[in-house]
């Protein structure tokens, strides 16, 4: 709640202080003492646009700050937890100057008006001839609609509902996207799949083609060779292996005399039968190697198919196999992917039904709770001189598509203040006065126990008295049991019900205008409030009567 404000060098003021209170607060003044101007202060430090002009005359730079307690049950919304403290006080503060500029400040830090007004509306609410109206806003119509009706939790299991099934359609644009890219890059693909399949490449087929075809293209000098070296080793007369048959009787009779030659002997049969081994091995090679010219023919094809394809995909034999397996392991996905679509199309329906159910649920209880809003604000706004007012809650249908966490239709509140008027949007028609009786009823139905911790009336009394006075005074009240309120007031009846009266006057100090802010005791109230009522300040009769209105405002409050 508001605790102090701080004015300086704004319009008429050059230094102004107020400390504001718990429960009910009023300030009263002549017309044009500055009320107006204190409410535009702070209209200012919560985010409003502002005006060089506004700056006291010969000063260079006008300064607003406020004092708010935050109390332990007063939690922040999400997007403000980061900038504010939980619990303590929050200063707010603003500078505007010549040259156009405003800074803005919270707890002492720089901010942007975006901050300030996001602070401001989360801890005041402003309800009159200015900016900052509740009312004015559709959007908030549903929220005061819901609250009236305690449907929080049904609106909470419609949210609940809605995210899922929002979760679960981007998981199924997400499957279908993927499942979508991965049909056409199978497309893309099948014929390289093919083409790769029926290659049959083998890891390291290349080199022993590469080796084979070298081998039958030597086939018959290979043939020759081989029977030439036959020839020399073992089978013409002369042979290697002939004329080592006397080195053989040598060796035998010298390992037989002396025994130490007798490895000799050993060494020279291994070295005489590794020799034969290569003669046999010869001879074979002779009369089985032959040329094959339509092996040749079938390995240079072979060979030629591998060479297109390396080209073809840049890539060497072992990356033309991986690559197979990669597109092979992304054909497969396709039927995984098409599963998972199947799944969540379910998942999708079952999820949307769920929602459509809870969203019905919701509608019917919105239109039971809208009923008995009306009834509830007839009477209301009847006791606040409004006898003649329709107050109507209009639900708009909305399509699927533009279905919400909030439901699947829009509120608002539309109003007919006179008989036979058409009842229209109530944020097009209606004046500050009727919007802060509008509010004040909403609010006295308890319907905004949740709100801002600070609610400002300004012209609430517009055009009332009497009886009608006395009622908007003790709802007033009753409100400021749950919130600190603010208003701004020219009646008797409303500023006598108050716990805290301050009174706003214009002073000539030095040849200029200024504007002095004062709490009222018990008599300085009596005197004020017999000024209201237009007697003359030593009518002992009326002020007797002004100390029976603020004996008995418990009496009004309760009631």
């Amino acid at each position: 709640m508001l605790r102090y404000l701080k004015v300086s060098n704004l319009a008429i003021i050059d230094r102004v202080e107020v400390e504001f209170h718990h429960g009910f607060n009023v300030l009263t003044g002549e017309t044009g003492a500055g009320k107006s101007i204190l409410l535009g202060a702070l209209q200012l430090l919560l985010g409003a646009r502002a005006s060089q002009e506004i700056i006291r005359t010969g000063e260079e730079e006008a300064h607003v700050e406020g004092l708010f307690e935050l109390g332990s049950g007063r939690v922040p919304p999400q997007e403000l937890q980061d900038l504010l403290e939980t619990s303590g006080e929050l200063i707010l503060s603003r500078k505007l100057s010549r040259g156009g500029r405003s800074r803005c400040f919270i707890n002492g830090s720089l901010a942007t008006i975006g901050m300030i007004q996001a602070v401001g509306q989360w801890m005041v609410s402003i309800f009159g001839q200015h900016e900052h109206q509740t009312l004015l806003d559709p959007e908030e119509h549903v929220e005061i609609l819901d609250r009236f009706g305690d449907l929080i939790e049904v609106r909470r299991n419609t949210a609940a509902a809605f995210a899922a099934w929002t979760k679960t359609r981007n998981d199924l644009l997400r499957a279908e996207r993927r499942l979508s890219e991965l049909e056409r890059l199978g497309a893309e693909n099948a014929a390289a799949i093919e083409e790769l399949t029926q290659a049959g490449l083998k890891p390291d087929e290349e080199d022993r083609l590469v080796e084979e075809k070298e081998i039958l293209r030597k086939a018959v000098q290979i043939r020759e060779r081989a029977f030439e070296a036959h020839q020399a080793l073992y089978s013409r007369s002369g042979s290697l292996i002939g004329g080592l048959s006397e080195v053989k009787k040598a060796i035998e009779y010298l390992a037989s005399v002396h025994h130490k030659l007798v490895q000799l002997r050993e060494n020279f049969d291994e070295a005489l039968y590794r020799i034969e081994d290569v003669a046999l091995e010869l001879r074979d090679l002779s009369e089985s190697l032959h040329s094959d010219p339509v092996r040749l023919e079938q390995i240079e094809e072979r060979l030629t198919l591998i060479r297109r394809l390396k080209k073809k995909y840049g890539k060497d034999l072992p990356g033309l196999i991986g690559h197979l397996d990669s597109l092979s392991q992304e054909a497969g996905e396709i039927l995984e992917a098409r599963s998972e679509a199947k799944n969540l199309t379910t998942k999708e329906a079952l999820d949307g039904a769920h929602y459509l159910e809870a969203a019905r649920k919701l509608s019917a209880a919105r239109r039971e709770s809208a009923e008995r809003l009306e009834r509830a604000m007839k009477d209301e706004l009847a006791e606040l001189a409004m006898p003649e007012a329709l107050f109507s809650v209009v639900f708009t249908a909305l399509e699927e598509a533009k279905a919400s966490g909030h439901g699947m239709e829009k509120v608002e509140f539309f109003l007919a203040s006179n008989p036979g008027e058409t009842a229209r949007p109530l944020a097009r028609i209606a004046s500050g006065g009727e919007l802060s009786r509008i509010m004040l009823a909403i609010k006295a139905l308890q319907v905004d126990s949740q709100g801002a911790s600070t609610v400002i009336f300004d012209e609430v009394d517009a055009g009332i008295g009497g009886h009608t006075a006395s009622a908007v005074g003790s709802r007033l009240a009753r409100v400021a049991q749950r919130q600190q309120v603010l208003c701004v007031t020219h009646l008797h009846q409303i500023a006598a019900l108050a716990d805290f009266h301050l009174t706003v006057r214009k002073a000539v100090r030095d040849g200029r205008t200024h504007i002095e802010v004062a709490p009222l005791e018990q008599e300085a109230r009596v005197e004020e409030l017999t000024r209201m009522l237009g007697a003359a300040p030593d009518a002992e009769s009326v002020r007797e009567h002004v100390r029976k209105l603020i004996d008995q405002r418990g009496a009004e409050v309760s009631g």
